[in-house]
């Protein structure tokens, strides 16, 4: 591939980590900016339209939104292998996921984790009990599949992985988390793989 990646981020963002980790698991070579939450650089607040991280550069084209730029990185040529899977109701399935991960799993997660320091009291009342809910999602899902979607990794895991690590991360470590056999032994296979661990040290 002749034009080089580039991508602002943060590491400690699970979005971020996203993008890092479809990266690793492609072998595509690429270059990090790292980008200071509390104060952008100019640079990224000139190609984003919200200052955020991830973003991509490649070539001339601009990309941000994490599961945006994993589809892009994925669909680039001959670089394997690939994440998506190739027939349609698998693809919907893995946009669904992450879909479910961006607007309810990491909506209550952040409500959980953060509490009133962010959020209105009302809005975190139930937070603990709604993410009990998704959880029991995707262990219902994972104690019938090795993997979210059909037979290998895919973009489902990379995804929602960032995001059940995070949960994980709490201090101290959420004590329901231990219900949820199956969800632990995916998160801790998933920890193991060489692009998380290049992703963790980046």
């Amino acid at each position: 591939m002749e034009d080089k990646i580039l991508i602002y981020s943060y590491r400690r963002c699970p979005f971020a980590m996203r993008v890092r980790i479809a990266l690793h698991e492609k072998k595509l070579p690429f270059e990090v900016v790292e980008e200071d939450l509390k104060n952008f650089s100019e640079k990224l607040r000139s190609l984003h339209p919200e200052a955020k991280v991830p973003l991509l550069i490649h070539g001339s084209r601009v990309i941000y939104e994490s599961a945006i730029i994993t589809e892009y990185v994925d669909d680039l040529p001959s670089s394997e292998p690939r994440l998506m899977p190739s027939g349609a109701g698998e693809k919907a399935e893995v946009r669904l996921w992450t879909y479910w991960c961006n607007h309810q799993f990491k909506t209550d997660l952040d409500r959980f984790k953060y509490g009133t320091s962010r959020f209105p009291e009302a809005e975190c009342v139930g937070a603990k009990e709604r993410l009990m809910v998704h959880l029991g999602k995707l262990e219902t899902q994972l104690s019938q599949s090795h993997w979210l979607v059909g037979k290998s990794f895919s973009l489902a895991e990379v995804h929602i992985f960032p995001f059940v690590r995070q949960l994980s991360r709490i201090q101290p470590v959420p004590e329901f988390l231990s219900q949820f056999k199956a969800v632990s032994k995916w998160r801790d296979e998933i920890s193991q793989r060489p692009s998380v661990t290049a992703t963790l040290t980046l």
